[in-house]
């Protein structure tokens, strides 16, 4: 009888210890960790220009294809109410080169098309020195009269004065290339206001359209009327990829937080500046540290579990771990090596939620 209590007791300690074996066993290793992102992605300038205000701030979620920031182009205008031709210019096109070999990137005829370059030396009384008509100034207005037909005039504007010698650009009127026309102060043509005689009228010659940098857009067309004042040109700083302008907004790469943004609104903007730092939601999983002596155990394919410290109501989630650190960093004198863990299921999460790390 006494043997048979003694194995019955030694059997029974014998399953106790192996069941205490199994918990152990089971439960493995638990390390602690937290909620991280493995990769920062940048959001960079496609072209130089001024970035223009924006509503972003840090912390904030964006989706994939969020417009997050535009960009200001530099614009070339008319300087005068005309005609476009020669139009050389297209997006993607660096000025430069363009202006090298054609000479501009468009030109502009003036709608006045003609000029007239003569003197005062015929002007009404132009021997005395005291007559007003020896001295004029850029900017008059002028009228003109063909000597050949009096029903064909005009009116310009002086626009060179050099010594008695000026130039007159006609803004208005019917007279023909290589008509002689006397020049007047007045629309009357009075005599005491005659400032020339015997005048050509000239073709006048156009004026070459130039610009700085990428051409962003081109917003005219061969023959195209446009004013004084009318946008030609869009420019930007950089080349254009692949000779093309996508636009000038900026978008989110992926779904995320903005991490950081170092331009501020109003900023000169250079190709290829970071706008904007974020953390990818398909980058986020969980980042704990290995002892040296565990590196055996915790290898790279790893599936492992984990639960959140603070929400321990919440079923574990699956994970494996993607990567170990080659470098260690040190704790307390210990080496320690960062272990990262990408999960199947990362919603709800945030950055910096503490975790616990066990092996499946």
């Amino acid at each position: 009888m006494k043997k048979i209590l003694i194995f019955v007791l030694g059997l029974s300690l014998m399953l106790t210890g192996a069941s205490a074996m199994a918990e152990s066993a089971a439960g493995g290793v638990t390390y602690s960790g937290k909620v991280a992102y493995r990769n920062v992605q940048t959001v960079t300038a496609p072209f130089g220009g001024t970035l223009n205000d924006y509503t972003l701030r840090v912390g904030d979620t964006v989706q994939a294809g969020d417009a997050l920031f535009s960009l200001k182009t530099t614009k070339v205008y008319a300087p005068f109410d005309g005609t476009v031709h020669g139009v050389q210019a297209m997006a993607g096109d660096q000025a430069t080169e363009v202006t090298a070999r054609f000479g501009a990137l468009m030109y502009m005829e003036p709608t006045g098309r003609y000029t007239v370059t003569t003197s005062t030396a015929n002007a009404y009384k132009s021997d005395s020195n005291n007559n007003e008509n020896r001295y004029i100034n850029e900017g008059e207005t002028v009228y003109l009269r063909s000597s050949d037909d009096n029903d064909r005039t005009g009116a310009g504007v002086i626009t060179k004065v050099d010594g008695r010698n000026f130039t007159v650009l006609v803004a208005s009127g019917n007279l023909n290339v290589e008509d002689t026309v006397s020049i007047y102060r007045d629309a009357k043509f009075s005599t005491s206001q005659k400032l020339a005689s015997y005048a050509k009228v000239q073709r006048a010659a156009s004026t070459a359209i130039t610009g700085e940098g990428s051409v962003f857009k081109c917003l005219v067309t061969e023959g195209q009327a446009v004013k004084r004042g009318d946008v030609l040109l869009e420019m930007v700083t950089g080349t254009l990829d692949n000779l093309a302008a996508t636009g000038d907004t900026v978008v989110a790469p992926a779904e995320g937080v903005i991490l950081s943004l170092p331009k501020a609104a109003g900023s000169a903007i250079n190709q290829q500046d970071v706008l904007a730092t974020l953390y990818a939601n398909s980058d986020l999983g969980v980042q704990f540290t290995l002892d040296e002596s565990d590196l055996d155990t915790v290898t790279v394919g790893a599936e492992v579990n984990v639960t959140l410290d603070a929400l321990s109501q919440r079923d574990a989630m699956k994970g494996s771990v993607v990567s170990i650190a080659s470098i260690p960093g040190t704790e307390s004198g210990a080496s320690k090596y960062t272990a990262y863990v990408a999960l199947s299921d990362a919603k709800n999460l945030r950055d910096g939620m503490s975790v616990s790390v066990s092996l499946q």
